[in-house]
């Protein structure tokens, strides 16, 4: 239900499973903190409750969504500060507009998207980016406000990109577009929003083409 959720969404999000609260926990002390966790009430070892009061001892921030009976709810679960509560069993609805109101939360600082051209930075929303073209040795960035250009290469593009919540899709050698402003997905070009018209490599045509049928799965 997650993945196709964030995935309508046009969001770029990585999704984890554990099956315990230690491997939660574990996972963390290894790799760092997470935006989201939905976490159940029942669990083997310990439980809900323990294991979101161990995350808080170490990260306020995270956005926390117990799953239980609703008259699971106990005064303990307010102390550590959930940001919500999903019934079971789950309704993908209600679940789509629980995380909608966590990504609304996460993006009041909107992500930035930053570069340099002739040792001067740059910043734009990355939420105004419609597509970037590699251009030999320049990158043009088109975006709602105009065009900018500035040295780099677009796999650098692409893998600085592969943070954001935003998603972007390689489609060609010379093309990294966002998802949110594409129109239309055929056989070999894809159709922007501004009437734009780009070819599918060859050698990306099956990503694309998994990524179009994901999305009409969720549609």
């Amino acid at each position: 239900m997650v993945k196709s959720i964030v995935y309508s969404l046009g969001l770029n999000v990585e999704i984890k499973c554990f099956q315990s609260g230690e491997d939660l926990l574990w996972e963390i002390e290894q790799k760092g903190n997470m935006d989201i966790i939905l976490l159940d009430l029942e669990m083997g070892g310990i439980n809900g409750v323990e294991t979101a009061r161990q995350l808080r001892k170490k990260d306020n921030r995270v956005i926390l969504f117990f799953i239980s009976y609703h008259d699971q709810y106990c005064k303990e679960i307010i102390n550590v500060q959930p940001f919500g509560f999903i019934d079971k069993p789950v309704s993908e609805v209600k679940l789509e507009s629980a995380l909608k109101e966590a990504f609304k939360a996460m993006s009041q600082k909107e992500e930035i998207f930053e570069y340099t051209y002739k040792k001067v930075p740059y910043k734009i929303l990355v939420s105004k980016i419609r597509y970037f073209e590699s251009d030999k040795r320049e990158v043009n960035l088109y975006s709602t406000d105009g065009v900018y250009s500035f040295y780099k290469k677009l796999d650098e593009v692409e893998a600085q990109l592969e943070q954001m919540n935003i998603k972007f899709l390689r489609i060609s050698k010379s093309y990294l577009v966002n998802m949110n402003y594409v129109k239309e997905f055929r056989f070999e070009k894809v159709v922007m929003d501004d009437s734009k018209e780009f070819k599918i490599g060859p050698k990306y045509k099956d990503k694309v083409r998994k990524s179009y049928i994901e999305l009409m799965r969720i549609s």
